[in-house]
């Protein structure tokens, strides 16, 4: 008999760095990022919760410049679903849209 593993469950909390916020572009990038994870990925903004691997789940969040998300991953991969989090918020890329490399 096979014995599964419990899922792991993993959370940061980072703070939107781009002035913009979690726009159209950014949120298409982020979901690109996370859907290569098996795990189930959730941001809460205050009392709001999304599925991160839905576009339309993490626009309703409304999250503007500075707002604080709570990210968790549950899954099997869950350790790499947050470091691949971390890296795609730290690469200025993926934040800037294409803007002008002074506007942020």
């Amino acid at each position: 008999m096979e014995t599964l593993s419990p899922s792991l469950i993993r959370t940061i909390e980072i703070t939107m760095p781009g002035r913009l916020g979690f726009h159209l572009r950014v949120v298409a990038r982020f979901v690109k990022c996370v859907q290569g994870f098996r795990s189930t990925i959730r941001i809460r903004k205050g009392k709001i919760l999304a599925d991160g691997k839905s576009i339309l789940g993490l626009i309703v969040l409304g999250a503007a410049w500075n707002s604080k998300l709570e990210i968790e991953a549950v899954g099997d991969d869950a350790i790499q679903a947050i470091e691949g989090i971390k890296d795609f918020f730290l690469n200025q890329e993926n934040i800037s849209s294409g803007l002008p490399k002074n506007f942020y």
